[in-house]
């Protein structure tokens, strides 16, 4: 399936997705944040694949840029 340009989603519908970074280091995304310091920074506050979910760390949107993305629909929570 192509997406084609201009194509657009709510960033909730990228939340319990699985990123992979080059390094293959895989983390899931919890929520999504704005830095209110610069409002044009979108964070994604993600768990660690393979911890306990407890921590959380957090990403800038430009930084996983070159990351790959695995959608998830229901199932994984963080409690």
């Amino acid at each position: 399936m192509l997406v084609l340009p201009n194509s657009q989603i709510r960033l909730e519908a990228l939340n319990n997705a699985l990123i992979t970074n080059p390094k293959g280091v895989e983390y899931r995304i919890s929520h999504w944040a704005v830095d209110i310091q610069d409002i044009h920074k979108i964070l994604v506050v993600c768990h660690e694949q393979d911890g306990l979910g407890m921590d959380e760390i957090t990403f800038t949107w430009d930084s996983i840029k070159d990351w790959s993305i695995q959608l998830q629909t229901e199932g994984y929570r963080i409690c």
